[in-house]
């Protein structure tokens, strides 16, 4: 990993987005996906199936830097369901992706919201938690 580089902790983050007609593709290959087809392409790669369920994944990997130690990984996932691009066009494969319970898709909502619900936020959200259960160096003593 890179920690050997930098010889310190580094985090690094993934995102995917899998569509469940096509066995969790694209995942993590959505960029090279989305540069070729953009939001309309991904939706129409559904267009023979009737299951248009997908869910966005986003891991954030930790190493402490220790090559002892393991690497912790921080996973957050939204569900939802591919549908026609609506919405601005500056971020990604928002235009398609309808978070389940919601009538607009990611790129439709205020960004407030949509990053209360996101993937992304709930990885962070684990990340969080974990950093918050460490005992800072010193206070056990």
């Amino acid at each position: 990993m890179e920690n050997h580089r930098v010889q310190g902790p580094v985090l690094v983050e993934d995102t995917c987005l899998c569509f469940n007609a096509l066995g969790g593709l694209p995942g993590p290959y959505i960029k090279w996906f989305l540069e070729k087809l953009k939001p309309e392409g991904l939706h129409q790669l559904l267009a023979g199936f009737e299951d248009k369920s997908a869910y966005a994944l986003c891991t954030f990997a930790l190493s402490s830097g220790d090559a002892s130690e393991p690497v912790r990984l921080f996973r957050g996932r939204t569900s939802g369901q591919i549908v026609v691009p609506r919405g601005c066009r500056d971020f990604g494969w928002d235009p398609c992706f309808q978070p389940d319970g919601y009538e607009q898709t990611y790129a439709e909502m205020p960004k407030a919201e949509k990053n209360a619900i996101s993937h992304r936020f709930r990885a962070l959200h684990e990340l969080q938690e974990y950093f918050g259960s460490l005992t800072p160096p010193g206070a056990a003593d």
